[in-house]
C-alpha cells in the first residue's frame, strides 16, 4: 500500500483573499510526526516578518495552474492509510465532471469540512466557478504534480481522507 513517506508536510499557503499578494497561514494537510520547525540562527521571527522579502510581501503569479498528470476522468475507490491527514481535501479542476461533481457532492464536502485544490485553472474567473458549484467552500489554485504522484491518481475529482480515496 502506498503511503505519504515522500510527502512529509506538504503545506498549501492559501490567499482567501485572492489578491496577489495576499497569502493566508499556511494549512498543514499532512504531516508525518517526523518535521522538525526551520531555524534561522541569529534572526528573530520579528526579523523574519518584516523583511521586504517575507512572504507576505512577495507577488506571485496565480493563474493558470496547470497539473499535466491530472485530468478529468473516473477514479476507482481504494482504502488507502493516511492516519496523520489533517481532514480531507478534494481535487477538481475546471471542466464539466468537476463542476457536477462539486454541485452533487457539496453538502458531503462541507461536512467533511475539507480542502477544496484546484490543480487545472486558467483564470479566478474559473476558481469562483468551482467555488459557487462547490456552495461556497473555498478552493485553492495549487499545482498537483507531486500530490497526484504521492497519491497515486491520474485523475479527479477525487476525495482524499484518511482511510479513502473516492470519487
Amino acid at each position: 500500500m502506498r503511503t505519504f513517506s515522500s510527502l512529509l508536510l506538504f503545506v498549501v499557503t492559501i490567499g482567501y483573499g485572492y489578491g496577489s499578494s495576499v497569502i493566508a497561514e499556511p494549512v498543514v494537510i499532512y504531516d508525518s510526526g517526523k518535521t522538525q520547525p526551520l531555524e534561522h540562527p541569529g534572526v528573530t521571527n520579528q526579523q523574519l516578518q518584516s523583511s521586504p522579502t517575507a512572504p507576505h510581501n512577495v507577488n506571485y503569479q496565480r493563474f493558470p495552474v496547470v497539473t499535466l498528470n491530472l485530468s478529468p476522468g473516473r477514479v476507482r475507490s481504494r482504502p488507502v492509510k493516511y492516519p496523520y491527514l489533517s481532514f480531507p481535501l478534494f481535487i477538481v479542476g475546471y471542466d464539466s465532471l468537476s463542476i457536477t461533481w462539486l454541485r452533487e457532492h457539496q453538502e458531503k464536502l462541507k461536512a467533511y469540512s475539507a480542502l477544496g485544490l484546484a490543480v487545472n485553472v486558467q483564470t479566478e474567473q474559473q476558481l469562483n466557478k468551482l467555488q459557487q458549484a462547490a456552495g461556497g467552500i473555498k478552493i485553492a489554485p495549487v499545482p498537483g504534480t507531486k500530490l497526484a504522484k504521492d497519491l497515486a491518481i491520474k485523475h479527479y475529482p477525487v476525495l482524499v481522507s484518511r482511510t479513502m480515496i473516492e470519487q
